[in-house]
């Protein structure tokens, strides 16, 4: 481990002035307490992404609260693998009714969150009406959406700009390959994407390994020059049109008279 980190140093031996900024969110919480309780103990501000219909997902979600990170909701969400979705996903198939009762289920649940985001989702953030359905319910409780970006395909992060939410989509996962090098080496494509636009957002998951790997590098970032951030605090929400804009568009040359 300490090579390891020792290599992440001599990749970064010096920093732009102005600090890249990164969250990392840890999907999955709440299956396994002794797991969600070393990520609620990290030595920093990373995010908590709690699946609400879990054993331990609500007295983690407190826990987190009170060790000042951000909690939010890991939303299960139809996919095209053969995993079968987790109890209180989402699917397809249901009604507007059932995908919003199933919702805010999840909020009274872990009420400390104050987004969400999705596990796995394939085929629903693919779907335009359930994604509808969902950043309007998000919007009218101010919550916050970041797409896991689970498929190429997706229109959850459009969708939710369309309904004015503060959103963002994840940059990299980082422990796909669960070893330290390779988190290692994912850690520090999330550096240089940070480093080039100033910020960025990994997921990751509470494996040993990640969680090892965590409890070394994110006392080091400091010296890397990079701030770890809530995810919430790197989400941009679309700009409000005023009336005078709206005006202003409708005047442009290329407008065309509505029907």
């Amino acid at each position: 481990m300490k090579r390891v980190l020792l290599a992440l140093l001599l990749c970064w031996p010096f920093c732009a002035t102005a600090s890249p900024r990164i969250a990392i969110i840890i999907d999955d919480i709440g299956y396994h307490r002794l797991r969600g309780e070393a990520v609620v103990d990290l030595p920093a501000q990373v995010t908590c992404a709690i699946i609400p219909e879990t054993p331990y997902g609500p007295r983690l979600a407190e826990r987190a609260v009170l060790a000042g990170k951000e909690v939010m909701i890991h939303l299960p969400m139809e996919t095209a693998s053969t995993r079968p979705l987790d109890k209180g996903g989402i699917k397809d198939e249901m009604s507007h009714t059932k995908l919003v009762t199933t919702v805010r289920q999840a909020f009274l649940r872990i009420p400390q969150a104050q987004g969400l985001n999705n596990h796995m989702g394939s085929i629903l953030t693919a779907e335009q009406e359930p994604m509808s359905w969902l950043m309007e319910e998000l919007a009218l409780n101010h919550y916050f959406f970041i797409d896991s970006r689970t498929t190429p395909d997706t229109v959850a992060e459009s969708t939710a700009r369309e309904y004015g939410l503060r959103t963002g989509g994840r940059d990299i996962f980082l422990d796909n390959v669960r070893t330290l090098g390779k988190i290692n080496e994912q850690f520090n494509k999330l550096i240089r994407i940070a480093k080039r636009r100033g910020h960025a957002i990994a997921i990751g998951h509470p494996y040993p390994e990640t969680i090892q790997y965590l409890q070394g590098v994110l006392p080091l970032l400091d010296q890397l020059g990079v701030e770890l951030v809530p995810a919430s605090s790197l989400l941009s929400a679309p700009p409000v049109m005023t009336a005078q804009d709206d005006t202003s568009k409708a005047r442009t040359p290329n407008s065309q008279p509505v029907n």
